[in-house]
This record gives structure tokens, sequence and C-alpha cells, in this order.
């Protein structure tokens, strides 16, 4: 029984160690870009029509219109583009990504 339990613990952390990023992970840490910089991320709403391609080498394509708040004070409607390349470590940290673009276009 002892052997049987060590066996699966030992499992359960190697698999958790070798964590690798997929979709919904680089979704996250594009969408921490884009809140970042808004000039008011708190009234920010994602129409969740979001794309997310795999380029290889852990590098990721994020798309999604945002409506987002000018300096004005308006309210406009934003195409988004961020790239994502995850740098090691917990994919679901934020901190393991480096944004390598961000492009905003008016709709």
């Amino acid at each position: 029984m002892k052997k049987t339990f060590l066996l699966f613990s030992l499992l359960a952390l190697f698999s958790c160690g070798s964590s690798t990023p997929d979709e919904s992970n680089a979704k996250e840490a594009a969408r921490a870009a884009v809140i970042q910089n808004l000039k008011s991320p708190a009234d920010a709403k994602f129409h969740q029509n979001d794309v997310v391609k795999e380029l290889g080498d852990n590098t990721y394509e994020y798309k999604e219109t945002v409506n987002a708040t000018n300096s004005f004070g308006g309210s406009i409607k934003q195409d988004v583009t961020v790239k994502v390349k995850w740098l090691g470590g917990d994919p679901s940290e934020v901190t393991s990504w480096s944004v390598l673009n961000i492009q905003f276009m008016e709709r």
C-alpha cells in the first residue's frame, strides 16, 4: 500500500513540473497585456470573439475586439492583436510570458 501511494505521489509531482502552455494560458497572458495598455482598464469589455493561434516555438497570437474608454472619456471599439511567448515556468502565471507585440486598431 505504501509503495503504491509513493509511486502515485511521485507521478503527480513529475506531471505538475512538466507543464506546457496552451491556448488558454496564452489568452490570459495576452489579455493581461491588453488591460495594462488601456487608459481605463476597469471599463474594458471583451467581446468574447477571441481567436488564439499557436505559431510554434511557444509563441501564440491572440486577436479579440474590446470596448475601451479613450482619453476623452468616450467608448471606442478596437480590434487588438497580441503576440506572446512562453518563457518557461508555470504557464498559468502571467509572469511566465513575454509580450512580443501588441497592436490596437480602432474600428
